[in-house]
């Protein structure tokens, strides 16, 4: 049986308006300070199984949410593979070093084993009809971050691309590993693609995605694959036909009429669209005078309910409660 997310997504059912929320398990929850408060930072509840399953349950029992995403991080990846970090509250690397990209995949499988026991422990506690999503950030995300440089024309072009290369590997591996782990779904984060130039972004941006996506769903074509290339504005057509027909889902960022997506991105499944901001103090009117209007656009399409970033930590959980329950209600009439 396929969740909502799986109808909508791989099937492309209209009108089923599943709904979940980037970074939905974190700080805007009571219950989730109350595991940070008890813990010794980040990565101890990332990398303790009982605890980042714990959490990422939490926004189910609390709002009923169609999907749990895994509690992780993008970082994991330079993480296994050795580089230094730390979280202050923002993440801190340790130097960069090249000499990361001859870790042995063993190696980096066993450092990444805390991830893929939690996704079984969610799983096994998850309903049926619930989603599991797995993630990594994608190569250009993972570098800049791994470099400390948004420059790419700066870069060496025949180092970085090589490195890029390297970070393809690695994430297919890693999102392998969280689907063989239970996930049914997988997101694959371009934070800061917008960064990237048309100089840049197809080797930096459209060409790793298309490869990860495109073994991803070769090896596993029923799991559902969503490509978030975040703000590369009208772009995303491009980006969309580079990764045909292996990403199932766009995850869009707002920076982007709606309009144009209808016109240009076929019938490519799309995700996201709500401002982050729109729901951090909890006002009905202003909620609904945002969102109606979203999901009335959405009709008839195969589209997922989200935001055009990560829910901000202010957000008030009283509004993320009417969020779903309205989305729900909206959908249930169309019924």
């Amino acid at each position: 049986m396929r969740t909502l997310l799986q109808r909508t997504i791989l099937d492309k059912e209209p009108n089923l308006y599943p709904i979940w929320l980037m970074r939905q398990a974190g700080r805007y929850m009571p219950e989730y300070m109350a595991i940070k408060n008890a813990s010794k930072g980040f990565l101890d509840m990332a990398l303790t199984p009982s605890k980042a399953a714990e959490i990422t349950l939490q926004p189910i029992k609390a709002f009923d949410m169609d999907a749990a995403i895994i509690f992780s991080d993008i970082l994991i990846i330079p993480y296994a593979l050795g580089q230094g970090l730390d979280y202050n509250p923002a993440p801190v690397l340790g130097r960069f070093d090249p000499k990361l990209f001859d870790t042995d995949m063993e190696t980096f499988l066993n450092k990444c084993e805390p991830v893929y026991e939690a996704i079984r422990q969610t799983r096994k506690e998850l309903d049926a009809s619930k989603s599991l999503i797995g993630f990594v950030g994608a190569p250009w995300t993972l570098y800049r971050y791994m470099t400390g440089n948004n420059k790419p024309g700066t870069m060496d072009p025949f180092a970085s691309r090589d490195h890029i290369q390297h970070l393809v590997r690695y994430c297919v591996k890693h999102l392998a590993g969280q689907i063989e782990a239970g996930c049914d779904t997988v997101q694959v984060f371009d934070s800061w693609a917008g960064d990237l130039s048309e100089d840049f972004i197809i080797d930096y941006c459209f060409d790793p995605t298309a490869q990860i996506v495109s073994e991803i769903k070769t090896r596993y074509p029923d799991v559902g694959v969503i490509a978030f290339p975040r703000l590369i504005g009208r772009e995303i057509k491009n980006f969309t036909a580079w990764c045909d027909p292996y990403v199932d889902c766009v995850s869009l960022s707002g920076d982007v009429p709606t309009k144009y997506l209808y016109k240009h991105l076929g019938s490519v499944c799309l995700q996201g669209g709500l401002d982050p901001d729109s729901i951090i103090k909890f006002d009905k009117v202003k909620i609904l005078n945002e969102l109606v209007p979203l999901l009335d656009r959405m009709k008839d399409m195969a589209y997922v309910f989200n935001l055009n970033h990560g829910i901000d930590r202010h957000t008030d959980t009283n509004s993320v409660r009417f969020l779903v329950e309205t989305i729900k209600r909206y959908r249930n009439n169309l019924g």
